[in-house]
C-alpha cells in the first residue's frame, strides 16, 4: 500500500509504518521463536506471550493505520461494481462493526478475555489443541486491537468516544488487568493443574507449577503498565493536536467588523458596476 501510494505521487507517515512493522516483528517473535516452544511448558513463559499479544503488538498495529491505507491505496471499482474497496467501507458501516466499536463493548471483550480463558476449562483444552492453541492467540490479538482501535485508532470508525472517556478506559483496564493478575498470584488453584502435571512427570527440569503460576500472575501485574503508558502518551498528543484543530477551526469562524464592513464595501461596488454596466 505505502509502495503504491508513493508510485502515484502521494506520502504516508514513516512513523506508522515503522508502527506496523514493528508490531509484526513483535508478533513473530511471540509465536515463531522460543517463546512460543517455553509457553507451552511454562505457564510464566505464556503469560508473557499472551501480554504482548493483548497488549503491546495491537498498540503498534493500530497506530499503523492499516485501514486508512487501504482505503488510500485501493482504487475504487467502477461504477455499478463492488471492490475491495467498497467492502471495506461497507464493513465499517455495517451495525455489527457499531456495536463492536461501542466504547463499553469494546472495553467488556478487553478485560475479560484473559478472566474468561484462565478461569475455566478454554486454557487447559487449548494447551493440548492446536487449533484452540491459534484461536486463544488470535483472540487475545483481536480483542486488543479492537479496544486499541477504539481509544488511540485514526482510522475511520462509527463512532469514537471523546478523550476523557478514552482516558478513563486506559485507566480501567489496566486496573482490571492487575486485580487479574493479583488473583492469579493469590489463587491456590492451580491453572490446567492436569496438563502441567502431566509435563512435569516428563520434563525434570520445570519449575514447580504453583510457584510459576504466582510468577505469571506478576507477570500480568506489571507488565500492563508499559503498554497503558504507550497508550496514555498517544492519547496525549492526539488530545492535543485535535484542541490545536478545533482552536484553528474556531479563529477562522470568528468574524472580523472591520474585514466584515471591507467586504460589504466590495460588494456594493461591485453591485453599482453591474447596475451601470446593465445601463
Amino acid at each position: 500500500g505505502v509502495i503504491r501510494l508513493r508510485r502515484r505521487g502521494d506520502t504516508w507517515p514513516v512513523g506508522r509504518t515503522v508502527a506496523w512493522l514493528l508490531g509484526t516483528a513483535t508478533m513473530l517473535l511471540v509465536t515463531l521463536s522460543g517463546v512460543m516452544t517455553y509457553g507451552m511448558l511454562m505457564l510464566s513463559v505464556h503469560m508473557v506471550q499472551h501480554m504482548v499479544l493483548a497488549m503491546l503488538v495491537p498498540v503498534l498495529l493500530v497506530l499503523g493505520a492499516p485501514i486508512t491505507l487501504a482505503l488510500r491505496a485501493i482504487p475504487p471499482a467502477r461504477r455499478g461494481e463492488l471492490g475491495p474497496r467498497e467492502r471495506i467501507v461497507s464493513v465499517l458501516n455495517s451495525r455489527l462493526v457499531r456495536v463492536l466499536t461501542h466504547p463499553i463493548v469494546a472495553f467488556a471483550i478487553f478485560v475479560t478475555a484473559a478472566p474468561m480463558v484462565y478461569f475455566s476449562g478454554l486454557f487447559a483444552y487449548a494447551m493440548v489443541n492446536h487449533t484452540g492453541h491459534m484461536l486463544m492467540g488470535l483472540h487475545f490479538l483481536l480483542g486488543g486491537y479492537l479496544f486499541y482501535e477504539v481509544v488511540i485508532g485514526t482510522d475511520p470508525l462509527p463512532r469514537r468516544p471523546g478523550f476523557p472517556i478514552r482516558v478513563v478506559m486506559v485507566l480501567a483496564a489496566a486496573g482490571f488487568h492487575a486485580f487479574f493478575g493479583v488473583a492469579l498470584m493469590e489463587s491456590a488453584r492451580l491453572v490446567a493443574g492436569d496438563y502441567y502435571a502431566l509435563l512435569g512427570t516428563e520434563i525434570t527440569w520445570l519449575p514447580d507449577t504453583l510457584v510459576d503460576q504466582r510468577t505469571a500472575g506478576g507477570i500480568t501485574w506489571g507488565f500492563g503498565e508499559i503498554p497503558a503508558l504507550i497508550v496514555l502518551i498517544a492519547l496525549v498528543v492526539q488530545w492535543s493536536r485535535s484542541d490545536e484543530r478545533e482552536s484553528r477551526r474556531r479563529d477562522r469562524k470568528v468574524v472580523d467588523p472591520e474585514l466584515d464592513e471591507y467586504n460589504a464595501y466590495l460588494q456594493a461596488l461591485a453591485r453599482q458596476d453591474e447596475q451601470q454596466k446593465s445601463r
